[in-house]
């Protein structure tokens, strides 16, 4: 396992975001990207990260080991990275990923929306699905599924001790990026904000 070398609540933010993604859909992808984001901060590298890498060398070895013929050797990678096709034919890890960082925009549109709160969330989903041509149903079930994500991750903040809690007792994030990447960690805190009240 790396070692760590910064544990600094908003370097363990961004890498416990990723890793949420990676342990809800065991997408590859993700699994790099938390990697990346891990080295980039230089922090630990999740071990369901480093289990993920292990497999994928033990199966690159084994590649190695029994070389397919040159044409057939970038499917067998692909497999052994684990970014081919699931079993059940759907879709890609590549289609997957794209997929779900345009959900997450989604999401923080409904929740941005003037419409919005959780006694009327109707109005707010009826009205971005009227913008981005979806049905209510499906921004509905694509918001519940990243608040689902949200509240994972902010109980994996709380698990790794990244959140700090200030005099007033409220939760504290280190958060750098886009106006998305702050809209994203309001919802978050709030997440945690209501774990730590029902404790």
């Amino acid at each position: 396992m790396i070692i760590a070398h910064n544990k600094k609540p908003e370097s363990m933010y961004y890498v416990e975001k990723i890793l949420a993604r990676y342990k809800e859909n065991k997408n590859p992808l993700d699994a790099w990207e938390t990697f990346l984001t891990a080295i980039r901060f230089k922090t630990t590298v999740p071990g369901a990260i480093v289990e993920y890498l292990a497999d994928v060398a033990k199966e690159i070895v084994k590649i190695a080991q029994n070389p397919p013929k040159p044409k057939d050797r970038p499917v067998a990678l692909a497999k052994a990275l684990k970014l081919n096709k699931d079993d059940r034919g759907q879709g890609s890890p590549f289609t997957e990923y794209q997929t779900n960082c345009a959900d997450r925009l989604l999401a923080l549109d409904v929740i941005q929306n003037e419409y919005y709160s959780p006694d009327a969330e109707d109005y707010a989903f009826e009205d971005v699905a009227k913008i981005c041509g979806k049905s209510k149903s499906t921004v509905r079930r694509i918001v519940k599924k990243q608040q689902k994500r949200w509240h994972a991750i902010a109980k994996q903040l709380i698990e790794s001790d990244a959140v700090e809690y200030g005099l007033d007792g409220l939760p504290r994030i280190g958060v750098a990026g886009t106006a998305d990447d702050m809209s994203e960690a309001i919802e978050i805190l709030k997440e945690i904000k209501r774990i730590k009240a029902s404790e």
